[in-house]
């Protein structure tokens, strides 16, 4: 007995994984530094038999989960004033220590920073922003100043620089919970900006486009819909077919 439900099953998974990848992406709407993606998708077809001694046969379509593409376009500058929060206008990705991440650190466009209690610069959940060197930056002083090129001064002496890199390739930066990517190629090395400067006072909101974002779920909820009235249609068409070799 041939089960209409699997014609269209591979079309509503897809249709699926795209609604969840939208609803994310609204949720972070407003996180700051977070990139909006889409899932991708890898499809096999083949011709199998309906089974029986039957000649009818109908092609198989396998869907896999590809990857996840994300749109690394530069999002909206926030105004802040916090002398610590910085933005990256053009190319680039702050480097932050990270114990979750096999290599170390992991690559953020988010600049909301602040101080620990050992005057360490680190992002709003603690973890260390690395300097130019690799190591901690250290703003003991009352004057602090982030300069265009990611030089910081305390009470008008430089104390450190923010270390700033790219990737020739992003195909391999994946998301680690919200605005954070981790390097997964061991290939894909670091490299310096070829284009960039540093806006202090500000950070970078989400780039997702929330009336695209809305318009993209109508257009899949309609899909979804016409997919279930196709299974609906199939079906009746096999139960009239059964009726009738009965």
């Amino acid at each position: 007995m041939l089960n209409s439900v699997f014609i269209t099953l591979p079309g509503k998974y897809t249709i699926q994984r795209r609604m969840e990848a939208i609803a994310n992406n609204l949720a972070n709407a407003s996180t700051a530094g977070y990139k909006s993606s889409r899932p991708s998708f890898q499809m096999t077809s083949s011709d199998a038999g309906a089974g029986g001694n039957s000649s009818l046969t109908l092609p198989q379509t396998t869907i896999g989960d590809l990857d996840a593409h994300v749109y690394f376009a530069e999002g909206p500058m926030i105004e802040t004033g916090n002398k610590l929060d910085a933005a990256i206008q053009g190319n680039g990705f702050f480097v932050v220590k990270s114990e979750t991440s096999e290599s170390g650190v992991v690559y953020t466009r988010n600049g909301q920073f602040t101080l620990d209690s050992n005057k360490r610069l680190v992002t709003m959940d603690g973890s260390p922003v690395m300097g130019q060197g690799g190591g901690d930056i250290i703003l003991d002083g009352k004057d602090i100043a982030i300069g265009e090129n990611g030089n910081i001064y305390v009470d008008k002496q430089q104390a450190g620089q923010l270390k700033i890199v790219d990737f020739k390739d992003k195909a391999a930066l994946r998301n680690q919970g919200k605005s954070s990517f981790v390097n997964t190629s061991s290939v894909m090395e670091e490299t310096t900006p070829d284009r960039y400067s540093v806006k202090a006072g500000f950070y970078e909101n989400s780039n997702v486009n929330v009336v695209m974002e809305m318009v993209d779920m109508m257009t899949a909820m309609r899909a979804y819909e016409s997919y279930s009235k196709v299974d609906q249609g199939l079906n009746e068409v096999m139960t009239k077919l059964l009726d009738v070799a009965r």
